[in-house]
């Protein structure tokens, strides 16, 4: 009976945040269902964790390591605990079409060599098929010359293989690169993940061109980078955590349309010269260098955000007297107003700021608010096109914790993790272990009992209602 009261309470719970939220219009004219896409396979390949077998042509298997010798699209399923795709059309002047790969659940370790390495093909696409997951990982065993989990020495596309764009890729590399591509790299559609423990994200030597799908990178290196390139941005939603540059052209950042979160300790940079935005939001941050062991204050890089005079959306670059710390959501607020027009929550620290929204009006002003908290000073004046704010001040109250009261989890971080234990923890489910300190915190409204209702009170944290 107890066990029934508390998942009762959950479910009040949940539809206690429902009701806070917005409710949107729903038009039956916008609801007709998405046009199925029939793709006629010219093979369809199954992977069997240490073999694989085809039926179809232009498909060689030998041991672990597939080739596909011409265009056409050739379905992938399965596992491969060593193994590798492999592109290679002989002559791109007589076939010149695209090699389709279709994901259908795919798991790929290269444990010795990229898991999906295009050798030659005029070009290549990997399209994510409706409702799969699909992995690709690294090994420690790999070559300079094709040092990522995904490696090209040709254009490569990440796409939707469905009409619903819910096809998911998740590429892991705890040693390497995850794609590169010699030449030019695009996402157009699909859930990608990219996460590396020890080099870039996405490198792409021409180019790399964003223009839709969800795409999240957290890379120890570089974030989204071309070498000797441009960067291109016009759509999609995009969100990077780097170690180094978030976003890295050599001849060109150009941003034009989607929503980009760029937190790096170098944000967005343009080597040739300044970023061009003139469409879509964009948030980048970035950190001052600091001075390590032999360097001198001549050795210091500028890590300031610098954006191109052609740019024609308003953009403001901030800088804050000292360095805050992650996690405290920016936003802008006409002034006097109660509703953000912007609101973003780096996930890196950070002293610049980029904001640049077609929300941002030339000639109006905006308070700014760090943490929930006006900065000082708060007001700002947007203009036409670059505004730049220094030496702005976080007004948030410096209180000595011993960490925030919702951190369930005891992560240094309050979010849907923690609210997803504390709902295991009510129901009883025996496998949510939850430690004395996340216990003392379990009471988030302090009512002196531990019920759906303190499960609420972090998701409404989560979701800003309070």
């Amino acid at each position: 009976m107890k066990q029934i009261r508390n998942m009762s309470a959950m479910i009040l719970s949940a539809g206690v945040l429902l009701s806070a939220m917005p409710i949107l219009p729903v038009y039956a004219e916008e609801a007709a269902a998405p046009v199925e896409e029939t793709v006629e396979m010219t093979a369809t390949v199954k992977l069997n964790d240490t073999a694989a077998t085809a039926e179809g042509k232009n498909v060689t298997i030998n041991g672990t390591k597939i080739t596909i010798s011409a265009s056409g699209a050739y379905e992938f399923s399965g596992k491969l605990s060593d193994g590798q795709i492999i592109v290679n059309v002989a002559d791109t002047t007589a076939d010149a079409g695209t090699v389709k790969l279709y994901f259908n659940g795919v798991n790929i370790t290269g444990k010795t060599a990229a898991a999906v390495y295009v050798v030659n093909a005029k070009n290549t696409s990997i399209n994510l098929m409706d409702g799969t997951e699909n992995f690709l990982y690294d090994g420690e065993t790999y070559t300079e010359d094709t040092n990522a989990v995904i490696y090209s020495k040709d254009d490569i596309t990440i796409k939707s293989g469905g009409p619903e764009g819910t096809g998911k890729l998740r590429i892991e590399a705890a040693h390497q690169h995850g794609l590169h591509s010699n030449d030019d790299v695009k996402i157009t559609g699909g859930d990608i993940k990219v996460k590396t423990d020890a080099a870039d994200g996405i490198r792409g030597k021409k180019s790399v061109e964003i223009k839709g799908g969800k795409l999240d990178v957290n890379a120890n290196g570089d974030g989204v980078k071309s070498t000797k390139g441009e960067v291109l941005i016009s759509g999609g939603d995009t969100e990077i955590k780097a170690g180094n540059d978030a976003v890295q052209g050599e001849t060109k950042v150009d941003i034009s349309g989607g929503d980009l979160k760029a937190n790096g300790d170098r944000g967005i940079t343009n080597v040739a010269g300044g970023v061009n935005i003139t469409g879509g939001t964009v948030f980048a941050t970035a950190t001052k260098d600091v001075l390590s062991d032999g360097q001198t204050e001549a050795d210091l890089k500028d890590n300031s955000i610098k954006v191109a005079e052609t740019s024609t959306q308003p953009v403001l670059l901030i800088n804050t007297k000292e360095q805050l710390a992650k996690e405290q959501r920016i936003e802008l607020k006409a002034a006097g107003a109660d509703t953000a027009v912007f609101s973003k929550n780096p996930n890196k620290k950070f002293d610049y700021i980029l904001i640049s929204s077609p929300e941002l009006k030339a000639g109006s002003k905006y308070d700014l608010y760090i943490g929930g908290y006006k900065t000082n000073p708060s007001e700002i004046t947007v203009g036409a096109a670059i505004t730049k704010v220094a030496d702005v001040v976080s007004t948030v109250p410096a209180v000595v914790t011993d960490g925030d009261p919702l951190d369930v989890n005891c992560d240094d971080v309050v979010d849907v993790s923690d609210a997803v234990l504390l709902a295991r923890f009510v129901a009883e489910d025996p496998d949510a272990v939850i430690s004395a300190k996340g216990k003392e915190r379990a009471d988030t409204n302090g009512d002196g009992s531990v019920n759906g209702d303190d499960v609420i009170v972090i998701l409404r944290r989560i979701a800003h209602l309070d």
